[in-house]
């Protein structure tokens, strides 16, 4: 499954890199994965009974127009090759190979408080210091931190959260 995704994240990938339009296809794979997000429409699209002809019907009013000719076109290349049950996976692959190409990171910030966007810019914005990255984090709510964050990227995570701090505390005074 991830060896077809990859190979058609890749091909597209490729289209975008020789067409020059890696951002343009990239803003086009976020408006599919949103769409696609939802397990039911994955399979209305899946469901080996339903003709082509209506998915690509369904396809046409949804997207034609609203993504570029090459993407909406691979959508439909997708359908005729029983494909499309991968979408999400090839999204999910075509949003890395972008990422690694602009060089950015991407990770989650855990938080106890939802974030608004200034907050956010100032902790990728430091963290991509770090890491000697652009850094792109989602949001994550946990109130089991209590107050502060955890920042996880790759496999390194910084954690400046007041849980994180109790329980460094408590381990200290109990080898004392």
């Amino acid at each position: 499954m991830d060896i077809i995704a990859m190979r058609y994240a890749e091909s597209l990938f490729d289209l975008a890199k020789d067409e020059k339009t890696i951002e343009t296809y990239q803003k086009d794979i976020t408006k599919i994965q949103e769409v696609f997000d939802n397990e039911e429409i994955v399979k209305f699209f899946s469901h080996v009974a339903l003709q082509d002809e209506i998915k690509v019907d369904v396809l046409k009013k949804s997207f034609e127009g609203q993504v570029s000719l090459y993407v909406y076109n691979f959508l439909l290349l997708l359908i005729k090759k029983r494909r499309i049950k991968y979408i999400r996976e090839i999204c999910q692959q075509f949003q890395s190979l972008c990422n690694d190409y602009f060089g950015i990171k991407v990770g989650k910030v855990v938080s106890a408080y939802p974030l608004d966007d200034k907050q956010l810019q100032k902790i990728e914005h430091a963290i991509g210091i770090k890491e000697g990255k652009k850094v792109k984090l989602r949001v994550v709510i946990d109130e089991r931190l209590i107050g502060g964050i955890k920042v996880e990227i790759d496999n390194h995570v910084y954690d400046d959260s007041l849980s994180y701090k109790l329980e460094s505390l408590k381990q200290e005074l109990l080898r004392r």
